[in-house]
């Protein structure tokens, strides 16, 4: 039993509706994943380019994006404009990102394998860059939505329901209408007529997604908070930064995401390998499995909030997270030891489909309270520095998963060459024995590296208590800091406050 306090102060519950329209902004991101997540196939096997030049070209966009991040979150916490601190950037980035994004999808043909890097390389940036503005801004406007601390759990568990519901749209896009089999291409995955198609209906999707987050979010603008006007000189807005990323909880957060951030870039690399090749399944089937992740989520979001109130967040996730690694791994391990359905046998994929649905479920739970507990950390840096950081601070979590995810990211591609993974392969150039070794590589090397990033979420050391007494204690910090900037005095960061309310 959680020793998490009933009794707080009185802050604003957001509506179910708004809830919905802020959490329609991870459709796009739900989508994006999907389809991002076939870069590395794509390039690979329908364009022709090397594995390891496509990983290259991952890896190095990944690189440069974790860098700008913390500035875009940095740049949104002290924007003063008309339209507030977020919703500016919001707006500016949705039309760039969906011309960056299909165009990154249409290399033109007869390129040099080095001419397709450069184009891969060019708009795989600009894609990134453009998003960034969009999902930085998005991401750090939740924690002031909903400043409490259950309320905050339920609207993560919508928001993660419809991110996993927009990947399945874009999955059942994929799998079931444009991955269709033909005569030419039974594995309809393969075919290079649909991708074209494809990848043009989910950027519209992910455009109407990001219009419908940032204009109905846009009437709460108002109420949102304003900078104070400050002489933000280089050497200031460096100790600004310094003092809120100098907090316990942010090096958690930032370490067990950098970890899991490893795991990520390999299964995003590999995922499609795996059900093409290793449990030979057509697009219909996998897109099946895939749409087992839709169900999973929508019970997460239900489940979560409950598990989270009876034992607390850091146990709920760590809990979740052990035994979501243990079902998701069990197929592999299974079929490696000869105790599966073979590849084609009628028992393989309704097999399958259970453990996804019951691995995903609790992936997603885990994920909802991890989202929120990386929300709380945000009132725990406002507490200490008085100034409100989210955006810093949830792209910071973000910044060294994304330098290691782009570090891992070459892993798949070396991890194909070491197999002989044959570049847009002729039917049956993919034998048994490559995409065997392919999981005798793979399932050792995310076990461990998921059990470590669970582990690190044990020393995380904010509970209901904490997270309420910051709540008091943040306002009369805020105003501090506000009486500072108008004499020109820094603030005294981290001085006790023993009373107010936000």
């Amino acid at each position: 039993m959680a020793d998490e306090a009933a009794s707080g102060p009185a802050v604003e519950k957001l509506s179910l509706k708004v809830k919905f329209l802020y959490g329609a902004g991870a459709i796009e991101y739900g989508a994006r994943i999907f389809v991002m997540g076939l870069l590395l196939f794509y390039y690979n096997q329908i364009v022709g380019l090397p594995a390891a030049m496509v990983s290259l070209a991952l890896s190095v966009s990944l690189l440069i994006d974790a860098f700008w991040d913390p500035m875009i979150g940095h740049v949104s916490d002290n924007l003063r404009t008309r339209l507030g601190r977020r919703h500016m950037l919001m707006y500016l980035a949705i039309v760039p990102f969906f011309v960056f994004f299909v165009l990154l999808f249409r290399p033109p043909e007869a390129l040099t394998h080095w001419q397709t890097f450069a184009w891969l390389l060019t708009f795989l940036l600009l894609t990134r860059f453009s998003v960034s503005l969009f999902e930085v801004p998005a991401a750090a406007l939740g924690p002031e939505l909903a400043p409490d601390y259950h309320d905050r759990t339920v609207m993560m568990g919508v928001r993660y329901a419809l991110l996993i519901g927009g990947g399945a749209v874009a999955t059942s896009l994929g799998y079931f209408w444009f991955f269709r089999p033909t005569p030419l291409y039974p594995h309809g995955q393969l075919n290079p007529e649909a991708w074209g198609p494809l990848t043009l209906a989910v950027g519209v999707m992910m455009l109407v997604a990001m219009l419908i987050c940032t204009v109905g979010t846009h009437h709460r603008i108002a109420r949102l908070h304003q900078p104070p006007v400050r002489r933000a000189s280089l050497k200031r807005t460096l100790g600004d930064v310094a003092a809120t990323l100098k907090n316990w909880n942010v090096g958690v957060v930032v370490v067990a995401a950098m970890i899991s951030g490893m795991a990520a870039g390999v299964y995003s690399g590999l995922g499609l390998y795996l059900a093409t090749y290793f449990w030979g399944l057509p697009a219909q089937q996998v897109g099946v499995l895939e749409m087992a992740r839709l169900v999973g989520a929508i019970l997460a979001a239900f489940v979560a909030p409950p598990l989270s109130r009876r034992f607390g967040k850091k146990r709920t996730c760590m809990g979740l997270f052990f035994a979501a690694v243990t079902l998701n791994s069990a197929p592999y391990a299974l079929a490696l030891a000869g105790f599966f359905p073979e590849k084609g046998s009628a028992e393989l994929l309704p097999l399958l489909i259970g453990f996804r649905f019951f691995g995903d479920t609790l992936t997603a739970g885990g994920y909802v309270v991890v989202t929120s507990m990386i929300a709380d950390v945000t009132d725990d840096a406002l507490a200490k520095t008085g100034r409100r950081s989210e955006g810093l601070l949830m792209s910071a979590d973000s910044f060294l998963q994304q330098v290691t995810t782009a570090m891992s990211a070459m892993l798949p591609g070396l991890i194909l060459a070491l197999v002989n993974f044959p570049d847009r392969p002729a039917p049956g150039a993919v034998t048994d024995q490559m995409a065997r070794e392919l999981v005798m590589i793979y399932l050792p090397v995310t076990i461990a590296i998921s059990t470590l990033s669970i582990a690190t979420w044990g020393f995380f050391r904010i509970d209901q208590k904490t997270h309420e007494r910051n709540l008091k204690t943040a306002r009369e910090a805020m105003a501090r800091v506000e009486a500072a900037s108008e004499s020109g005095e820094p603030p005294a960061v981290g001085a006790p406050v023993t009373s107010g309310r936000i």
